[in-house]
Formats: structure tokens, sequence, C-alpha cells
């Protein structure tokens, strides 16, 4: 090779490896790190150097480098700019808060072995209970002296940040811009058939096996006057986003549970309970149940409040599946959007591993679409029903692949099967059946025991573990381009709403 070649080559690695996404280390200013309280600073380094080499750190948020009671996810990390004296303290609390059911869950899923080592490296024993307690005195304590610094906020600003689930160095090796334009020519064909299928009267979609419709075991309470209430000016926090309790939140998640209308042909078309057997991820078919939890993204520039409805197969197979995606471990997220007022005026759809992800917009509130250049996004394949809310979503799955084939709102059959409606949080502290909970998620956010192919084939787009089923808060939504579920710019980037 020559020596031109080789600087070029190494400059492209270079490049790659500043742009791959890892996270902005951040640098403490010396009047922060000089101060503290080192009994407390010591402490969360002893935690986090146990939760590390156990491998139980929670993915769902993002650590805060130098802050380590703080914790991020897009929705903060998007305010950064915006933020001043007035809504600093809900930011910071709001990070502290995640930091805080973070290390509930994985001081949960360290086990006994690890509470013994971490007890040597602390010089105490702590039970879980005097863990937890410990380290919201640490989080306060370590606040309570890092505000009263003048450079405190500009150094949380800094700090925070979220590394994107795309690799750019493995694009650099996959040769993306030429891998991209075969994957573009397959993506449009796959559209093509998505299209079609959302244009198909419901009656007259093909039916592999046999239809059964599942429902909320629960029925949702309150009028949609009461429910828009919960969105009044007056219930908004400093942040923008509604300040809802426990209570008021299931509300609203039963309201809006959708209905799922299921092709079956076997077992792994029956969506279930995840449990730990034997050691292993499995799905409980027997009992039917979806998992939900509330996220905050932008509208219209506005602070806006999600809900997000995730349901898990036992795999994906059957004759419907292409050959590379299937595999153990399966499921399909709806998130409903509201606008400022409690209004539903988006869902967006995906399968668990962030693929075949689509748009339902409210018709009449959209004014423009904006196109990417490539013709790929955003892909509206059809609207919201006119009838929604009034009448629940329901959602036409097809058998094996498991693909929305049809988003309707109509009046439910007699003969329904019902499912529960669990917190997703469940799932990042999942009891055992002796003793212990673990988390279903690996630190990188993928599940365990899911596997694929596909990562062997579409390297070049640069995604890790493409086509396996991910965590909240990782889920890559584009081969081509960069996109994640909770970019707070995933609706206003190519939506101009009325």
């Amino acid at each position: 090779m020559k020596g031109v070649e080789k600087r070029i080559l190494a400059a492209l690695l270079l490049v790659g490896l500043l742009l791959s996404g890892c996270a902005t280390t951040g640098r403490l200013p010396a009047t922060l790190a000089a101060g503290r309280p080192q009994e407390h600073q010591q402490f969360f380094t002893a935690l986090d150097k146990t939760v590390q080499a156990y491998k139980v750190r929670e993915a769902s948020s993002f650590p805060v480098p130098g802050f380590p009671y703080l914790r991020t996810d897009r929705f903060l990390w998007s305010l950064e700019d915006g933020i001043d004296a007035g809504t600093q303290q809900a930011w910071i609390e709001s990070m502290r808060q995640l930091d805080r059911n973070a290390r509930s869950k994985e001081i949960s899923n360290l086990p006994d072995q690890a509470l013994q080592e971490l007890a040597k490296r602390l010089q105490v024993g702590l039970d879980r209970q005097q863990l937890a307690a410990r380290v919201d005195l640490a989080s306060e304590q370590l606040l309570a002296h890092d505000r009263q610094q003048s450079d405190f906020l500009p150094a949380v600003k800094e700090s925070v940040n979220i590394a994107g689930e795309y690799v750019t160095t493995m694009r650099i090796f996959g040769v993306y811009p030429v891998a991209a334009i075969a994957v573009t020519a397959a993506t449009k064909d796959q559209y093509d058939v998505f299209r079609q299928w959302h244009r198909t009267p419901l009656d007259q979609l093909p039916v592999d096996g046999h239809l059964t419709v599942f429902t909320p075991a629960e029925s949702g309470t309150g009028s949609r006057r009461e429910l828009q209430g919960l969105f009044a000016p007056s219930r908004r926090n400093a942040l923008g986003v509604p300040d809802l309790s426990p209570e008021e939140r299931r509300k609203l998640v039963l309201a809006y549970a959708p209905v799922i209308e299921q092709d079956v042909v076997g077992i792994y078309d029956l969506f279930g309970k995840v449990k730990w057997r034997n050691g292993r991820v499995k799905i409980d078919a027997d009992n039917p149940t979806v998992y939900y939890y509330i996220t905050y993204s932008r509208l219209n520039g506005e602070p806006v409040l999600q809900i997000n409805y995730a349901f898990w197969y036992s795999g994906r197979y059957g004759k419907n599946s292409p050959g590379i995606e299937r595999g153990p471990l399966d499921g399909v997220t709806l998130r409903i959007t509201f606008d400022s007022g409690g209004d539903p005026i988006m869902a967006d759809i995906m399968n668990n591993c962030g693929c075949y992800y689509f748009y339902v917009p409210r018709k009449e509130r959209i004014a423009k679409i904006n196109s990417s250049s490539n013709g790929l996004y955003p892909f509206v394949p059809t609207w919201l029903p006119d009838a929604f809310p009034d009448d629940r979503l329901n959602l036409r799955v097809n058998s094996g692949w498991h693909q929305i084939q049809k988003v309707s709102a109509r009046e439910l059959p007699v003969n329904v099967v019902t499912y529960e409606l669990r917190a997703y949080d469940e799932l990042e502290a999942l009891p055992h059946p002796g003793d212990g909970t673990e988390s279903v998620f690996t630190p990188d956010g993928i599940m365990k025991d899911s596997s694929r192919i596909e990562p062997y084939i579409f390297f070049s787009m640069g995604i890790p573990k493409v086509g396996y089923m991910r965590q909240r808060g990782h889920h890559a939504v584009k081969l081509v381009g960069r996109a994640h579920f909770t970019d707070t710019d995933i609706f206003d980037s190519y939506f101009v709403f009325n």
C-alpha cells in the first residue's frame, strides 16, 4: 500500500473512532471535584465498580459522566440549551430520579456474592435496603455540595450526552454508501407490501390460522374530558410536561390500551408474560401481557407525553417471516403521542428490534409532510381512524412475522381474550423462580437470549446486533440514515402540524 493510501486509511479510522457514538466523558471542574464529600464519592465509585463487574448496569437511562447521582435520557438531553435558573432544579431532579430508579434495579439485580465483595470495598456490610438508603444520602450530599458551585450547571450541561446506537467504524469497514443502495431498494419494496396491507379492508386480509382478539382486562375509567384535564397547563411542571400521580398515569394507560387482533398459527403467535425459566428468558403464552411505560418527546417544538405499549412473543417463526429474521423472542411496540391539550394525534409502531418503524398520524392535524431525499422517510402507510379515541385502536397482527397489517377502531366481537397490563420496569428487575432478580436486558440494552443472523448480513448499516430485541432507549429505527425511537425531533423533522 502506498504511503498516501495508508494515511487516508488512518484518517478514516480516526474519524470513525471519533464519530462512533462514544459519549463524552466530560471534564469535572476542579472546584466541584476538590471539595466533594469523599465518603460519598468513594461509595458511588465502589458501587459502580461492583455493578460493572457483575454486568448488571441498568441501560434504559444513561450516566452523566462526573456526576454519579445523575442519569439522563434523550428528552432531558434535548432540554439542555433551554435550561436556566428557573428550570435548573426540575431538570436536575429529573435526572437524579432516573439515577435513583436505575440504581434501585441494579442493587436488586446484584447477586449475594457481589454484596459481599461490595462490603469489603466499603468496609461495612449493607443489605439491599440499606444500600438504597445510602444511595439517597450520597446523592443528596453530593448534589448539595455541587449546586453551591457557580460552575455547576455549565459543567452538567457539558457532560450530558448520549451515545447513539450507530457505530461509524462499522459503516466505514462495511462500505456503507454502497450497501445502502441495495438496502434502500429492498426497503422500498417492503414498504409497498405494508401499504397494500393497510389499504385492504380488514375482513379481506389473509388469515393463516385463526383470529384471536385480545383486550385489556381492566376497563379505562374517566371521561375523555377528565383525561384531557390531566394535560391542563396548571398540571405541567417546570419542564413543560404533565405532573401526574401513579394513579393518574395508570388511568391514562388503561384508557388507551389497544385491542390486539392476532392471527394465530402456533404458540409463537401468542404474546405473553416474560419469565425466567431455567435461567433463560421465556414467554408464558398462558398469561397474555402488555408492558407499558411513559416517555416524553417534542411535537411542534412543545414537550409532549407518550404512552408506550410493548408486547413479547416467544419468537419470530412461521412461513410469513423472512428466513434471516427468524429466531427466539420477538415483539411489537405501539406508542401513542398526545398534543399539549391531551388529544392523541400520533401513533407510531415498531418491532422491538427497532425494525419496520412507521407513523400513523391524525390526518387532519398534518399540514405538510417533508419527505427525505431518498424517499424512504417518513413511512406513513395509514392514518389514525376517525373513531379513535372513542373506540380503542385495533392492531391486526399477522402470524409468525408479527407485523401490523391494519390499524383500525371498531366495535369488539363477543369472544375476546383479556391481557394484563404491567409496568415495563418489571423487565429490568425480573424475579427468578427461586430467589433474586435479573434484568432481561444486557448492559448494552440487548434482550438476553434473543439472537438473529442479521448482524452478519447488515453489518454495513452500523448497528451492533441489528435484528436482536432491544431495551427501551436503544432502538435504532433506520438502516439507511440514523434515527432512534426516542429522538425528540422524530416528528417535527418530517411533519408540519396544524
